[in-house]
């Protein structure tokens, strides 16, 4: 079935959200317990996609690998011991097994700047419309990306660059017109730059796409090897060229931004700060299966699914550990350790099972000891935050919101909350 992640979200809670949220969701938004998922919508779930698990008391029992383990055997006790061992080593797992390989070819880049527009936005900020021109001996591929810069600052500012998964955001529509979804204005006025890019102008997001994307770009047409990069790399790699053009503007730090997506968005967030450790943060916004969620959990979304809807997002080795998802080598805790000492955040949305907020949650929690022993606090309670509630510690953040699958202004003013404690 290969329903979009997004579309499918639409679908179930259209359906279900009429009378899975009753009463219980209100005693739940006023409740200090820690969250935990409506039995109504559970219920309804479950008897709307009895093929796929929404209920606690059926997630397999399971041991998560311990990132401060390397596969030999030896006990990562230093930081340096992580950064000369373990990390490097976790790293080729990912790639091997989940993301896939990014080419070696040498390539030049260069930025086109298509449009300015001064003083927007009551004179805060200004815009600009720029294309990224990719250069691979004597042929080219370009994407357009957006950015925002403020105008009124005190010194170098921080940014947050967007994976938009939904659509390209023109600078026209970026400062005419408030988008939740990219809400320009409250970063600008936050005192942050932002840019976003539209992930099917780097590589298309059907699984028949491969021929009009980067990818095949960089491999001359030919076809990826089974290791190769799939589209949430290519993704994180087009987030890291912005970050290049980032670099270059005078008013913005670049040693203070941070990669944001939503769903297949979050996913890519998690592994483009894994690849590029000049993300200062990444905020993964429900980002499921082969994002936060830990795949062993086999809860809503699970790898067998998400591999045969989706198969140009993961390597072909992913899909291998369809219904033996215990004999990954790795999991998404171990991904978000990756990330580690920077700073982490992940959002969940009450209603959104199929993206398993619980197992979102446990794979933060899971990353903690990595985050201790780089000497960074970390959210270790293994009880979830209640519903409304945000949960800070050091350089991790977590919030679960009421709602279906969106990244709107309630995630991104809390998301800022967390950033300004890290950044400002």
């Amino acid at each position: 079935m290969n329903l979009h992640f997004d579309k499918l979200q639409v679908i179930l809670m259209a359906t279900l959200c009429s009378f899975a949220f009753g009463q219980t969701a209100t005693a739940q938004l006023a409740s200090t317990a820690p969250w935990s998922a409506d039995p109504e919508l559970v219920k309804a779930l479950t008897e709307k996609r009895n093929a796929f698990n929404f209920e606690e008391s059926r997630v397999p029992s399971y041991t998560l690998p311990d990132p401060l383990v390397a596969t030999d055997g030896t006990s990562i006790a230093t930081s340096k011991q992580w950064d000369s061992h373990r990390r490097p080593e976790l790293l080729e797992l990912f790639t091997e097994q989940v993301y896939g390989r990014r080419p070696e070819k040498p390539y030049a880049i260069r930025f086109e700047q298509l449009k300015e527009v001064k003083d927007t936005l009551d004179g805060t900020a200004t815009g600009r419309s720029m294309k990224a021109v990719v250069t691979v001996d004597d042929r080219k591929f370009s994407f357009p990306f957006t950015v925002v810069i403020p105008n009124r600052t005190t010194g170098k500012v921080p940014a947050a660059i967007l994976i938009n998964n939904r659509d390209f955001t023109s600078l026209d529509k970026a400062i005419g017109s408030h988008d939740a979804f990219w809400p320009v204005r409250t970063l600008i006025q936050r005192g942050y730059a932002t840019a976003t890019f539209f992930t099917s102008d780097v590589d298309p997001d059907r699984s028949d796409g491969y021929a009009e994307g980067l990818r095949s770009f960089f491999a001359d047409g030919a076809a990826p090897a089974d290791n190769a990069w799939r589209s949430l790399s290519a993704w994180g790699w087009a987030g890291s060229r912005v970050l290049d053009y980032l670099e270059t503007i005078d008013t913005i730090d670049a040693s203070r931004v941070s990669i944001v997506g939503h769903s297949r968005g979050g996913k890519t967030a998690l592994w483009a700060a894994s690849e590029d450790q000049r993300f200062a943060i990444a905020y993964s916004n429900e980002s499921g299966c082969g994002g936060a969620a830990i795949s062993r959990r086999a809860y809503g979304e699970t790898v067998g699914q998400i591999t045969r809807s989706f198969p140009h997002w993961f390597t072909p080795n992913f899909a291998k550990y369809t219904g033996r998802e215990s004999d990954l080598p790795v999991d998404q805790h171990e991904l978000m350790a990756l990330i580690a000492p920077r700073g982490i955040y992940v959002a969940s949305a009450a209603e959104d099972l199929w993206a398993d907020p619980k197992g979102e949650y446990t794979s933060l929690v899971a990353a903690a000891p990595v985050y201790k022993l780089l000497g960074q606090d970390a959210i270790t309670s293994p009880d979830m935050p209640s519903l409304n509630e945000q949960r800070i510690v050091g350089k991790t953040g977590y919030h679960i919101r009421p709602g279906a699958h969106e990244l709107g202004q309630s995630d991104w003013d809390r998301f800022l909350d967390f950033a300004d404690k890290l950044l400002q």
